[in-house]
């Protein structure tokens, strides 16, 4: 909008706009009567509700138009994502301390949520529902050597339909209490506290 305009949509809203200018005799007699009269009470009152009046329609007359509000972006939750990261497990026995959220938040480039969908040839392959750290992918395979592994949490492997929080650093499982089934006693907590 430029000043022209605003200056139109003033004039369309003057309400004496209708009324011809004062001749300099008025002005000159308007002037005097405003300068030498005394105000009632009521006057200074009304005359700034009418300011305030006349300032509200101009405000309305010229303001710009309500934009339209714009959606938020809607993520597509339920679609596929493609992709495929195939991890090892480790076969080393290890010692281990508590785990701590920040060497996980540290040492793990890959973290995610998901559950076992197949079990086939010592190959787990499982759903991905929530990458915490890494590539966004739609499954994930693990190589599951021997019966069990004690440093995994819950029953120390994976098993069908059961949910998993899993971490892994250049491709190999995270033990020592960094990944295991989900609801697992305080495994939770630690992925919110380093992700």
């Amino acid at each position: 909008m430029t000043d022209d305009d605003l200056r139109a949509r003033l004039r369309h809203a003057d309400p004496a706009a209708s009324l011809e200018p004062a001749s300099p005799d008025q002005v000159v007699h308007l002037v005097e009567e405003a300068m030498s009269g005394t105000t009632r009470r009521w006057t200074l009152p009304v005359a700034a509700a009418l300011v305030l009046i006349a300032g509200g329609a101009a405000w309305a007359v010229t303001r710009p138009a309500p934009r339209e509000p714009v959606p938020p972006p809607v993520a597509a939750a339920s679609a596929p994502v493609p992709g495929v990261v195939v991890l090892t497990a480790t076969g080393m026995q290890a010692k281990c301390r508590e785990p701590e959220p920040q060497r996980l938040a540290e040492s793990a480039d890959f973290a995610f949520a998901g559950t076992v969908r197949t079990i086939e040839d010592g190959r787990v392959t499982l759903t991905v529902s929530r990458v915490f750290r890494g590539e966004v992918v739609g499954s994930v395979q693990v190589a599951q050597k021997g019966e069990s592994s004690e440093q995994m949490l819950g029953s120390g492997k994976f098993e069908m339909g059961r949910e998993y929080l899993v971490a892994a650093a250049d491709h190999t499982v995270m033990i020592c209490g960094y990944s295991g089934e989900s609801d697992s006693v305080g495994l939770r907590d630690l992925y919110e506290a380093a992700f």
